[in-house]
């Protein structure tokens, strides 16, 4: 198991890395998560980050509908599987 890290704001997500995407549906209450490959830094004051998610996606209608969504950087070890 991993050690949970803190990180200070700023352009963490340089080079794009692959990161685990997770959402919940507020109609139906089901959790989901996706992979993504494009997320990157906007702005680091105040932190923001944007990702693309395919509009196929089960994920994207569930982000679309509640504007929210947690970017999980994933540790090391999970990076292959990732």
């Amino acid at each position: 198991m991993s050690k949970k890290q803190s990180w200070k704001p700023g352009n963490m997500l340089y080079p794009l890395p692959a990161v685990m995407v997770s959402c919940k549906s507020k109609k139906t209450d089901r959790p989901d998560i996706v992979t993504v490959a494009w997320a990157g830094t906007i702005c680091s004051d105040p932190a923001m980050v944007s990702i693309s998610v395919r509009p196929s996606r089960y994920s994207h209608d569930i982000i679309k509908e509640s504007r929210e969504f947690v970017i999980n950087l994933v540790a090391e070890d999970l990076t292959r599987k990732c």
